[in-house]
């Protein structure tokens, strides 16, 4: 991976990294805390031959003599013919082979010195063991060395550097420790993180389409349940300007000709399909061009629930089932206009029992060709691809398909199901939405994020409810005032605007502050 690439893995999963360092922070924490301090003391250790000092030839060979005798001695240094007697003078509670696994000896190279080193939790005593085991192994080398022949040893031990008790225990070292803690930890969290991304199947951005296009990157918007239309929202959301440019890609993806008429489907239910489709069909509406809506899913309708229109009114499967000719004026009665937005909307009418003969029919077919004639665009919200096959059947008939995923949440099997099962049908795949994409997300896998005041977006409230009815919003006195203010930004100082936003925040009562 690129070096933005672990960024965005960081960022992405900023979370877990966190909660692995924090516990690998206490960890280390407790350990270091817990563990028995260990005190060390340091003796050093001559060994020498003597050697008359107007012979240069024997002095040379007693060092060499010396130096191959240290390395032995380091070794046996801790034995109990050395250990029995220092314990028997210190009267310690412990065996020689205790004691042998508190002491370590070191004989530097090219050298005649051995490092005695003994580890304990008394830094008093760590002192008194070395100093003992140092003095004593002098009597144990005179010992070994030629004297069971009455001839006095040729190597004399003597210590250079007697031990003192440390200040400080040399285990565990608290700075390290805890330094050490926190690595593992990042490190533990950059593994999860990894094998999660390494785990996840699902579409997230761009590179997971394999070469789809993608027509647009709708941002997860908390207040998509309770207002899911864009005329529900402020102008400015993220989520309008989202379903702004999916109008403007498919305007423009045939500079000689947009499609007419497009399907709009997902792979599995609840990818947000139905509302994607109402946005988009809002949105071309908003722009001035004639649009109808049509709600072909004669499953599980959900535009009429959206639109807040009856469920029972005749659409389009009374058109297309019933043995009247479809022409213009039949489909105009059946059609609803949505509020003051310029949109129509075929409902999908009564569910029938066979909604895959009836959209394969012919008498869909003439409608599709009517529809052309009246409208500019013809959008046609569809079933899920993998459950039925009614949105392969529709998407035969229209100009192209709009996939909906929803990221992080559809896989990619599934995503590459659905876009088989459209170009099975010869159809012809537009482009895709990525639906419900994380904040996060939006910056760092896209490259963007909107640039709107604070005021805009998700949590914005721009519409107070107006009268009894709960489907009618009005602007709020107080928003009309900040859109003046928003509109004139580019005639006032960036200090002068925030001056007046604070003012106004000063003004407006409590309960109606964003």
């Amino acid at each position: 991976m690129e070096l933005i690439q672990y960024w965005r893995l960081i960022v992405q999963n900023r979370l877990i990294i966190a909660v692995s360092t924090l516990l690998g922070l206490i960890t280390a924490t407790a350990i270091t805390f817990t563990t028995t301090p260990l005190y060390e003391a340091q003796a050093e250790i001559f060994v020498s031959t003597p050697a008359s000092t107007l012979d240069i030839s024997a002095l040379a060979t007693g060092s060499s003599f010396s130096q191959q005798r240290v390395k032995s001695y380091a070794q046996i240094i801790d034995s109990p013919l050395t250990l029995a007697p220092v314990i028997r003078e210190l009267d310690l509670k412990m065996s020689a082979t205790e004691l042998a696994g508190m002491i370590s000896a070191s004989a530097p190279l090219d050298t005649v010195l051995i490092t005695l080193t003994v580890t304990d939790t008394d830094p008093q005593r760590s002192a008194d063991i070395a100093n003992a085991v140092a003095d004593q192994f002098a009597v144990t080398v005179s010992d070994l060395e030629l004297s069971g022949i009455g001839i006095d040893s040729p190597v004399k031990v003597s210590t250079v550097e007697e031990a003192i008790p440390a200040d400080a225990p040399a285990s565990p070292k608290k700075a390290i420790n805890l330094a050490l803690g926190l690595l593992l930890g990042f490190g533990l969290g950059i593994g999860l993180a990894s094998l999660r991304r390494l785990l996840d199947n699902s579409v997230k951005n761009e590179d997971d389409l394999m070469g789809t296009p993608l027509l647009a990157a709708i941002g997860f918007d908390a207040m998509a349940d309770e207002k899911p239309l864009i005329t529900q929202i402020g102008r400015y959301a993220a989520r309008t300007e989202a379903f702004r440019t999916l109008r403007t890609n498919l305007q423009f993806l045939n500079p000689d000709a947009h499609p007419q008429v497009i399907v709009m489907t997902s792979a599995l239910p609840n990818e947000g399909k139905s509302t994607s489709s109402i946005n988009l069909a809002l949105s071309l509406a908003q722009a001035g061009a004639k649009v109808v809506l049509v709600e072909a899913d004669l499953r599980r309708p959900k535009t009429p629930i959206y639109l807040e229109m009856s469920s029972m009114s005749e659409g389009l499967s009374e058109l297309i089932s019933g043995p009247a000719k479809i022409t213009a004026q039949s489909v105009k009665a059946k059609l609803h206009a949505y509020e003051s937005t310029g949109l129509k909307v075929l409902l999908s009418g009564k569910v029938p029992p066979n909604p895959s003969e009836l959209l394969g029919s012919n008498k869909f077919d003439e409608l599709i060709a009517v529809l052309r004639t009246q409208f500019e665009y013809v959008i046609i919200d569809c079933p899920p691809l993998l459950p039925v096959t009614d949105a392969a059947i529709v998407s035969a008939k229209a100009d192209g398909c709009v996939l909906i995923v929803h990221a992080g949440v559809t896989k990619k099997p599934h995503f590459i199901g659905s876009r088989d099962a459209v170009k099975a049908v010869g159809s012809t795949i537009l482009g895709v939405i990525i639906n419900k994409i994380p904040e996060s997300s939006l910056e760092y896998e896209y490259g963007y994020r909107y640039g709107y005041p604070r005021y805009y977006g998700a949590n914005y409230r721009p519409y107070a409810k107006r009268g009894a009815d709960e489907g009618q919003y009005a602007p709020s006195a107080d928003v009309l005032d900040r859109q003046a203010l928003e509109d004139n930004f580019q005639h006032i100082k960036g200090q002068r605007f925030k001056e007046e936003l604070k003012r106004q925040d000063s003004r407006t009562p409590t309960s109606k502050r964003i």
